[in-house]
């Protein structure tokens, strides 16, 4: 009987040997999805704080950042927000949310996509479109989508918008209002 435990332990132990000695090295599984990106760089978890002269001017952040080595253009994925700040007081002066953008490296222009919204934090005004354009050479935030800006309880709706950093002038093309009148 002792003899047959020796010849079944040594036959176990043989096998876990020939077995760990065919087995191949360990493989890394990867999402096909994040395979197929063709980008140079992928960040996860983005944070860019953007400044001018020493001076925050806008953070962007993202989950997911493609960086592409022969353009300027950084693509966001993900959770999108830019937050643009007060030049002066470095307070938060807006923030724009949105599932996709892009920023331009060179002119630090950014694109955001996909349900934005534009939250003014001086006022509580709130601009919603498919996607808003931010320009900090020009001053100026812009849609050339429909949009929907909620001021308190009334609604405008239009064609497209374009304002000013500062929100004092907000445009809002073939604008229709629901409820009463509307600052711009």
């Amino acid at each position: 009987m002792g003899t047959i435990r020796v010849l079944c332990a040594q036959f176990l132990v043989g096998g876990l040997v020939f077995a760990a000695c065919t087995e191949g090295p360990p493989s890394t599984v990867v999402d096909p999805d994040l395979e197929a990106i063709e980008a140079d760089y992928i960040i996860f978890g983005l944070t860019d704080n953007v400044t001018r002269g020493g001076v925050r001017e806008f953070v962007v952040e993202a989950d997911t950042a493609l960086i592409f080595q022969d353009s300027t253009v950084v693509l966001l994925r993900g959770n999108v927000r830019l937050t643009v700040h007060n030049e002066d007081l470095g307070t938060e002066k807006a923030l724009v949310t949105s599932d996709r953008g892009s920023l331009n490296k060179r002119t630090n222009e950014m694109h955001a996509e996909g349900n934005a919204v534009l939250l003014i934090r001086a006022d509580g005004r709130r601009i919603e479109s498919y996607e808003l354009r931010y320009s900090p050479d020009t001053n100026r935030i812009r849609s050339d989508s429909t949009v929907l800006m909620y001021d308190g309880d009334e609604v405008v709706e239009g064609t497209s918008f374009t304002s000013d950093l500062d929100f004092e002038r907000v445009d809002i093309r073939n604008a229709q209002t629901r409820g009463g009148a509307v600052r711009c």
